[in-house]
């Protein structure tokens, strides 16, 4: 009977015995399962084992309880990167020797790498059940768990017979059950090695379902390795069977048979066929190539065997023409051979080249060009590896670095990234021979000519012996203003003298151009680049003859003499530089005043546009003005001018300053008196103060004569006798 024994005994020892299985191939070996995984060591070797992985560095002689706990966090840690879920384990429990949870972790392992073998996680169970169930049917047993049902000793015994029938007398079993389970567990070790992981008593008294499990798995594992060795038995006859190679069914096939090209490998397979119409598995040597080119010369091949009844051969065709393979077997020619090969090969005179790299490109962009291979037929060649080469060069330096792609198609790809605008040159050759259209010059455009304009005076008009200016804006071909320099713009000037203008590059996109010319008349403006003209060119400046400061010279009142209320004037004449008078406007004269007091005025100048100026300045007080007169920095002729000034008379603020009236005395019957002598006074109040003198004409009339020195309103006041006379005061006002 079981005794003290639990099912834990009975797990303890199965699966001691299961990892001591793998341990043995380290020479390592578990005496007591909680005692020898404390330190980690032994389970990390056994993960190795079981995964066939390296869990990496770990301490190997760990002493203290942090080493080992290390280890056996490294070990967990695997077990979970392995996708296995670990649940409610930790270091410290392994460490400190908790049986049941070193059983389940066991139990883990031996679930993923022995029962599943590493697949998912289905029903391992039932899985292993169903199978059990299939090998022990013939004999009439229908097990339904790992327990109970193993206890009579008949379905292990079924089991051990079913692997190998007849190594056990199942019909003569004893009925003894510990008997007859050691006797099929017996057999199971002597027949298949299966390890005995568990004790026929154990199965008997005290069948545990895990250790069980584990136990029957092996014999899964020899059953399936067995089907195994027979596959590979049965294989070994077929290929024992197989007969040597018919050369009249035997055949070659490949592109290198039919149709190849230049420099490029031209393979073909040789497929060996027995006399059954098979495919021959297995190499021969009894088989000879010969290849020979248009010209009858051999031709080197390289030869592989594949190993499989197959040859592969290939060859680099150099030149084009038909190409004459033989194959030979045992002296006698394959099906097909001799085979006779097209070589084909691209032609410099029929091959183009198309794209912005050869047909024209913007700077700073890459321009890609393609190469069309194609033979003499004028055919596409569909293969690569033409000894094609490329130079770029921008005109006057030299070669500027390209690159050139080969992609085995036979379409070649080649660009460049120009920095600078110009034409360029780019050289495409097939064996030194120039391919058709090379070399290609096509321009590389920053700004584009019909895009760019030019606007500025010196476009329009124009005077000798003056700087007449204008603007290029390059813009490319989008309509977008180009920001950085270096289009090579041209600008020729003709007319009636030859003139070299000067060009500025900014180094945005834009430049100054300057001409000088000594002789007027009518001049053409050629602006152009890469030899086409730009927007709106050729111009038609009309360049008329300037003003000579030393000739022209100026006249009249305002220069002679001035009264300070009346403005003075004057004429300015412009004159060439031969002294022929200006018949038209637009000199820019420069006339200032310098006043009395130091400071400056500026007149008003009117061009009358036929050479003649019309000066108007203010004189506003008296003294010496000086009349200054420039033409481009330089004073024109006889000036400054210095002209005095005048007080003049201003009729608006000439009026009276001395008045007087006269007072004549009536009676009370409105007759004059003839005598004097009463009181007559006069009093005058305003803007300041006023002296009057009073007379008595002893005539029965009264004068009063009085001053006014400043301007306003003043109140005249006239008494006689004390009392104030009728209509007094009068208003008055100066």
């Amino acid at each position: 009977m079981s005794g003290e024994r639990t099912w834990v005994d009975v797990q303890k020892k199965t699966f001691t015995r299961w990892a001591n299985s793998f341990l043995r191939y380290r020479a390592l070996k578990l005496e007591n399962l909680e005692d020898d995984l404390t330190d980690g060591i032994n389970l990390v070797q056994l993960l190795e084992i079981l995964s066939d992985k390296s869990l990496g560095k770990y301490n190997k002689a760990p002493k203290l309880k942090p080493q080992k706990l290390e280890n056996i966090s490294a070990a967990l840690k695997f077990i979970q990167a392995q996708g296995i879920k670990l649940v409610g384990i930790g270091p410290e429990d392994i460490h400190d020797r908790n049986l049941k949870l070193d059983l389940g972790l066991i139990w883990t392992l031996i679930l993923r790498f022995q029962i599943q073998r590493g697949g998912p996680d289905a029903n391992a169970k039932a899985e292993l059940l169903e199978w059990v169930k299939k090998q022990v049917a013939p004999y009439g047993l229908k097990p339904k768990n790992f327990n109970m049902d193993w206890t009579d000793g008949k379905v292990i015994s079924a089991l051990t017979d079913s692997l190998k029938p007849g190594v056990l007398p199942f019909d003569g079993l004893t009925g003894n059950a510990l008997n007859d389970t050691e006797t099929a567990m017996d057999a199971a070790e002597r027949e298949y090695a299966i390890t005995k992981l568990m004790d026929a008593v154990d199965m008997v008294e005290m069948p545990d379902e895990l250790a069980v499990m584990t136990y029957v798995s092996l014999f899964r594992d020899w059953f399936n390795g067995d089907q195994a060795r027979r596959a590979a038995e049965l294989e070994a006859e077929r290929l024992r069977k197989m007969k040597m190679a018919n050369p009249a069914e035997s055949y070659a096939e490949g592109p290198g048979l039919v149709q190849a090209y230049t420099n490029n490998k031209a393979p073909f397979t040789i497929h060996f066929i027995n006399y059954f119409n098979e495919p021959v598995n297995i190499g021969t040597d009894e088989f000879t190539v010969s290849i020979v080119d248009g010209h009858g010369a051999p031709v080197h091949f390289n030869q592989k065997d594949n190993a499989n009844g197959t040859y592969s051969v290939d060859y680099t065709p150099s030149s084009t023409g038909t190409f004459v393979v033989t194959i030979l077997l045992r002296g006698e020619n394959i099906k097909g051979s001799p085979y006779h090969a097209k070589v084909s090969g691209p032609s410099a005179t029929h091959t183009h080249a198309y794209g912005p790299g050869v047909e024209g490109a913007r700077v700073g962009q890459y321009a890609p060009f393609y190469v069309q291979s194609k033979d003499e037929n004028g055919n596409n060649v569909p293969a690569g590896n033409d000894p094609f080469h490329v130079k770029v060069e921008r005109d006057f330096e030299g070669e500027i670095p390209s690159d050139f792609k080969d992609p085995g198609t036979g379409l070649y790809e080649g660009g460049y990234t120009p920095i600078k605008p110009g034409f360029y040159t780019v050289h495409i050759t097939l064996g030194g021979e120039n391919i058709a259209g090379s070399p290609f010059h096509p321009l590389i455009e920053q700004g584009n000519a019909g895009k760019s304009f030019a606007e500025g005076p010196g476009l329009h008009a124009g005077k000798t012996d003056h700087v007449n200016p204008f603007k290029i804006t390059s813009v490319d071909a989008d309509g977008k203003p180009v920001t950085a320099g270096g289009d090579p713009f041209e600008v020729k000037i003709s007319g009636p003298e030859n003139v070299q203008p000067t060009i500025k590059d900014n180094g945005d996109g834009t430049y100054d151009v300057e001409y000088s010319v000594g002789t007027p008349g009518d001049y053409t403006i050629d602006v152009s680049l890469h030899g086409t003209p730009v927007k709106d060119s050729p111009f038609h400046p009309h360049i008329k003859a300037s003003a000579d400061p030393n000739q022209s010279y100026a006249e009249g009142p305002g220069l002679e003499s001035l009264v300070d209320n009346e403005p003075g004037v004057f004429t300015i004449h412009a004159l060439d530089k031969n002294g022929q008078p200006r018949n038209d406007g637009g000199d820019p004269f420069d006339v200032s005043i310098t006043n009395p007091d130091g400071s400056e005025q500026k007149p008003h100048v009117v061009d009358n546009n036929d050479g003649t100026y019309t000066v108007t300045y203010d004189p506003a007080n008296p003294g010496d003005y000086t009349v200054h007169v420039n033409l481009e920095g330089s004073p024109i002729k006889d000036t400054p001018v210095k002209v005095h000034c005048k007080s003049g008379t201003d009729a608006g603020l000439s009026g009276f300053t001395t008045f007087q009236f006269t007072v004549q005395t009536r009676d009370k019957h409105g007759n004059n008196k003839t005598f004097g002598g009463d009181d007559f006074r006069v009093t005058i109040s305003g803007p300041a103060s006023v002296d009057v003198s009073t007379t008595d004409n002893n005539d029965g009339s009264y004068s009063a004569a009085y001053a006014l020195t400043q301007k306003g309103a003043y109140s005249v006041a006239v008494h006689l006798n004390g009392k104030e006379l009728g209509g007094s005061p009068f208003k008055q006002e100066l």
